[in-house]
């Protein structure tokens, strides 16, 4: 019986008003085929125009009384156009107040949901300024490993399609006044792409981005990648490593500058690593690019809703 009324109330308001009002010219219609003793008209003329009258003061409940139905079937038709008259001004209310109410909740789902999202691009906002921290002080050490030293003082931004061979002074210091000059550029890069990967890390278990699987997808690929392709161990320590008389670093220098063909990785090929730090950079700039484009378009979306 809940079912039952429940899907009364479902439906649209637009049913039982149309309903209603097609009782009135049916009943009308009826008045007419019953015999004149039926019906009590004083001083209104027979015809169809009257008994529609009568039926819309009938289906209404106005029942001014200047016609009256006198014989059994007059009354039995005047009663059950009331009874349905009122039965569907009731359903028409009820199903009006049932689908305002849906549409008042949907409403405010809409603006709640505009609210979270707000929320959401604000807090990732603010957090995306330290990746944006990161992803600069990225920018910089990997500019000094891809850029050979003579030319670093020329070049005002990295170049995303750097050479092989232009690593070839990943060992020498950065040139940079704020670094150690006995300190090796690649030291400072590995340093802060782990300060990035750590960041976007962080992003990610934080749940900020959950909204963007996009962004989301990004991040957790680059990170994988930069796992995968991650030789630091190796790298680091090659200046503390002497292959005969000649200094491990100084040698795999060597083998960058005078690099020839494409860098591929070989089966025991002592480059190998530095394949992995060169596909690596390449991957890093396109994540960059892409992050940044969906971060500017998530953060410059404004959610239109009623406060």
């Amino acid at each position: 019986m809940r079912e039952y009324l429940k899907e009364l109330m479902t439906k649209k308001p637009i049913v039982y008003a149309r309903l209603f009002l097609s009782l009135i010219p049916l009943y009308a219609v009826a008045y007419t085929l019953l015999p004149e003793s039926s019906m009590q008209l004083n001083n209104h003329e027979s015809g169809f125009f009257s008994f529609f009258y009568f039926s819309v003061i009938t289906i209404t409940t106005l029942g001014y009384g200047d016609i009256t139905p006198v014989g059994p079937f007059g009354q039995l038709l005047a009663a059950s156009e009331s009874l349905l008259g009122i039965i569907l001004i009731g359903l028409f209310l009820n199903s009006l107040s049932y689908h305002h109410g849906i549409e008042v909740q949907e409403n405010e789902k809409r603006i709640q949901h505009k609210r979270d999202e707000k929320q959401e691009i604000e807090r990732f906002a603010a957090f995306n300024q330290l990746i944006e921290l990161n992803i600069n002080r990225y920018k910089v050490y990997s500019f000094t490993i891809t850029t050979p030293v003579s030319e670093r003082k020329y070049v005002t931004a990295f170049k995303e399609n750097f050479n092989f061979n232009d690593m070839k002074d990943l060992f020498e210091p950065t040139t940079r006044l704020s670094d150690h000059h006995f300190t090796p550029a690649i030291a400072y890069y590995f340093e802060s792409l782990k300060e990035l990967v750590a960041s976007l890390e962080e992003l990610v278990k934080l749940g900020y981005i959950q909204r963007w699987p996009e962004i989301e997808n990004l991040c957790m690929e680059f990170i994988k990648d930069s796992k995968e392709l991650d030789f630091s161990s190796y790298i680091l320590n090659q200046p503390n490593v002497d292959i005969g008389e000649q200094n491990a670093a100084e040698y795999d220098a060597e083998m960058i500058k005078n690099h020839e063909g494409e860098a591929l990785f070989l089966p025991s090929n002592a480059l190998n690593a530095y394949v992995a730090l060169y596909h690596l950079i390449h991957k890093s700039y396109n994540f960059i690019r892409t992050y940044k484009k969906i971060v500017t378009e998530i953060t410059e979306a404004k959610p239109d809703f009623e406060q």
